[in-house]
């Protein structure tokens, strides 16, 4: 799907981010993206903007213009307050210890290691972009109702897909921080699409397992008015003390 065939919704989107940061937007296809989608920022040396994209027919038009959302968030921080989240060496070796006492003796120290910092990354990456990502989303249903029913049919299936968590062999299988965080987190985007569509039967069996009153207080943090020039930093600061993670990252600059 070329970009010259993104619906009309998705071009007035980048148009937005052009105008608030004052740079170029191109927007690029590459069959062999691990990603959906997934944004480039300009640099001293490159002054554009990319959302390269893998396609995924109609429903690209929703992945470019959600990666346009998250962005006209960052090119309205100012350029000597902008940060990006790193890790810290004392949380993702805490993980890694309790990877190996989980499963002395079944795997090797070099499998625990490395299990148990697959874990920690994919909990930073969780944390750093769903809280974004859910203002990302109840932004374009209002801003770009024509793209409602790709939206739709994403969230859904985000959601379906994300229920393994609740399983008991994943219980088994994941440290308990990580798992209590990433539970929480897929309640929170349980919680805010059957809100978002109006169906509530999305959000039952996190309702279930005990997770909707967390899930609405960090769906709560997304909806709050900003109290800096970095709203997605307030985001993942209030989402990290909810979650228990606020020693688990530092930020810094670029």
């Amino acid at each position: 799907m070329p970009a010259h065939a993104l619906l009309p919704a998705v071009n007035r989107l980048l148009q937005k981010v052009e105008e608030a940061g004052g740079l170029p937007v191109l927007v690029v296809q590459q069959d062999d993206l691990d990603d959906l989608a997934t944004v480039r920022l300009a640099t001293r040396e490159q002054q554009t903007h990319r959302i390269i994209y893998r396609d995924a027919g109609e429903p690209s038009s929703y992945h470019v213009a959600f990666e346009a959302a998250l962005l006209l968030r960052i090119v309205q921080v100012p350029a000597d307050q902008q940060v990006i989240l790193h890790e810290t060496r004392e949380a993702r070796e805490k993980v890694v210890s309790q990877m190996e006492r989980m499963f002395k003796g079944q795997i090797s120290l070099a499998q625990a290691r490395s299990t148990g910092l697959r874990y920690y990354d994919g909990v930073l990456l969780r944390l750093r972009s769903t809280g974004p990502g859910l203002w990302a989303d109840r932004w374009l249903f209002e801003q770009a109702p024509e793209l409602r029913g790709l939206q739709a049919a994403l969230l859904q299936s985000q959601v379906q897909e994300n229920l393994i968590c609740l399983e008991g062999e994943v219980e088994r299988l994941t440290p308990s921080a990580v798992l209590q965080a990433t539970r929480a987190i897929n309640a929170a985007c349980a919680f805010h699409s059957a809100g978002l569509l109006g169906l509530p039967p999305l959000a039952i069996p996190y309702q279930a397992a005990g997770f909707e009153p967390l899930a609405k207080e960090l769906i709560a943090i997304t909806s709050a008015e900003p109290t800096t020039a970095d709203p997605d930093r307030e985001i993942v600061d209030g989402w990290a003390e909810k979650l228990g993670l606020s020693r688990w990252y530092v930020w810094k600059m670029p």
